[in-house]
Parts: structure tokens; C-alpha cells; sequence
């Protein structure tokens, strides 16, 4: 199976090292001396384009670095050479939603708020399907199960039984999960809860429930991820989803915004454990089209 990490973030910390070596040093200079072009030597500074391994050989000789940084800068260049696995779904993703998967495959620190839909990375297939059948009622039902497929394979980078394993911190809105039960048969609904307490428990996860008497909050203005990694070179990253397409926001200000923004939503959800008691309670309790009917 390939890496669950995709190229974008080994690029861009190739980049950046790249342009900290060349100092003071214009392109040009640089171009002269390794028969690099300046568009490509451009490129490779802003982490566009596949790197190749003559040219990183070549900047390696020409900067003279020591054997650490030599050997970082040929990592960074063999992983940003790889594909990443959603590549094979190409068909079905846009080039948004490739940006999205390269940071969240790369984060370390995901934190994220939902108020309407669970996070994706917490969905039951069954779930998924009945989500993105709605919300993308132009797809047809073989382009909805590439999705889907999806969907449960990014959920890797939360199971893996090493140190790797990325760490969630979600907050979801009650009536996201009430949804979520409401939104299918009986059985579905209640697997899908089942499924957010048991993952819960996980000591890299996270999930703490808002609920609806917590009244006006902040978060009622949009759900929204940040993105934060492991290396001092990437810079966090804030997503915000809308129908019309995602935004990326890098600036510090908005990430640092959207850090108070999850703390303050996160300070008026439940703690873990009443959490899970409610995914409890809920999973348990007469399915609301069999209370209807009383």
C-alpha cells in the first residue's frame, strides 16, 4: 500500500531549505554555477513540480552541506517524488480536495469542529455513502462508492498502532449527532454512534460533544479544521469548508484566530467521558422515526 502521506509537505520543506542555503545569492548566481535554469530553481524553492535527483545532487555539491543536511534534502526530494494514493481517484477528486488529503495525510494535530455533518475522518461507510449521496446529488452512485472509498482510507493516519498515528481533537455539535441517527435505519444510526465512542477511546482521539443547550457559541458560524505539523518548517494550516470550494488559510493571525476559536467551542463541549455516556444514551434510546409513530 502506498504511504498515507502524500508529496505536497516533503516538497515544500525541500523548498524552504533550499532557498535558507542559497543565502544571499540570487537565482541567477545559482543558475550560472549548476546549469539549472531559474524557473526551475524557482519552482523547486516554492515546492511546485517533482524534484528530480540530478538537481538536488547538484545543490547539494553547490551549497556544500553537511552530511545531515544533504541527507534531509534527499529525503524530503525521494518523498516528494512519490504519488499519493489518491491519485487513483483522480477522477472523482478535484484539485482542492488533492490539497486537502496532502494535509491531512501530513498533519500530526488535527483539530476540527463540525456542527451540521460528522468529520469525515469518524464516519461509518454506511454513513458516508448516505452523506455524500445528498450532498452530491450530481454523482452517480459508482462515483459516490470511489468517494466513499476514500473517505475510509484516509481514516488510516488516526489507526495506526504506532507513535505515528495522528492525533484528533474533534468537537462535534448534538445536533450533528442526532442527525446522524436520524438519517438512516435504525441500525445504521446507531453503528455510526457506536462507532464515535469506541474510536473515542482511542489515546489518540479525542471526541468531546457540544451540546445543544450550550446555546449561542462561537462555532455557530461555520465548521472548520486546523491543520498543525510536526516539522518547524510547515506552516499550520486552516480549512474552511463551503459548498463552493475550500479555503486555505495560512496567514498566523487566522490560524491563531481558529486556535481560540476550537478552544472556546471545545471549553463549552463535554469532557470525554459524558461525551461517550451521551453517544451511549443516544445509541440506546428508540430511533426517532419509531417515536413518531407512537
Amino acid at each position: 500500500m502506498p504511504p498515507p502521506q502524500g508529496p505536497l509537505l516533503p516538497r515544500r520543506r525541500l523548498g524552504a531549505e533550499l532557498r535558507r542555503l542559497r543565502g544571499d545569492r540570487t537565482l541567477d548566481d545559482v543558475a550560472v554555477e549548476t546549469l539549472i535554469s531559474t524557473s526551475k530553481l524557482s519552482r523547486l524553492e516554492n515546492g511546485q513540480g517533482v524534484p528530480q535527483p540530478r538537481d538536488i545532487r547538484d545543490l547539494i555539491a553547490f551549497y556544500g552541506t553537511d552530511k545531515a543536511t544533504g541527507d534531509r534534502l534527499r529525503r524530503w526530494m525521494t518523498e516528494g517524488r512519490r504519488q499519493a494514493w489518491w491519485k487513483d481517484y483522480s477522477d472523482v477528486l478535484n484539485e482542492s480536495e488533492d490539497v486537502f488529503l496532502d494535509y491531512e495525510s501530513g498533519a500530526s494535530v488535527i483539530r476540527t469542529y463540525t456542527s451540521m455533518i460528522l468529520p469525515g475522518l469518524l464516519q461509518t461507510e454506511a454513513y458516508a455513502t448516505r452523506v455524500l449521496t445528498v450532498v452530491l446529488s450530481s454523482r452517480t452512485p459508482e462515483q459516490i462508492d470511489k468517494l466513499v472509498q476514500v473517505r475510509l482510507r484516509r481514516q488510516q493516519i488516526l489507526l495506526n498502532d504506532d507513535d505515528d498515528a495522528t492525533r484528533l481533537l474533534a468537537v462535534i455539535d448534538e445536533a450533528a449527532v442526532r442527525r446522524a441517527l436520524a438519517m438512516g435505519p435504525s441500525e445504521e444510526g446507531r453503528a455510526q454512534l457506536v462507532h464515535l465512542r469506541e474510536i473515542s477511546r482511542r489515546k489518540n482521539v479525542s471526541i468531546r460533544i457540544l451540546p445543544l443547550d450550550a446555546g449561542l457559541h462561537p462555532g455557530v458560524a461555520g465548521a472548520f479544521n486546523v491543520y498543525q505539523f510536526s516539522d518547524d518548517i510547515d506552516r499550520d494550516v486552516v480549512l474552511v469548508e463551503a459548498r463552493a470550494g475550500n479555503r486555505y488559510l495560512e496567514q498566523q493571525s487566522s490560524v491563531l484566530d481558529h486556535l481560540r476559536l476550537f478552544d472556546a467551542v471545545n471549553g463549552r463541549a463535554l469532557d470525554n467521558s459524558d461525551s461517550r455516556d451521551l453517544l451511549t444514551r443516544l445509541a440506546e434510546a428508540p430511533h426517532p422515526a419509531q417515536e413518531k409513530k407512537k
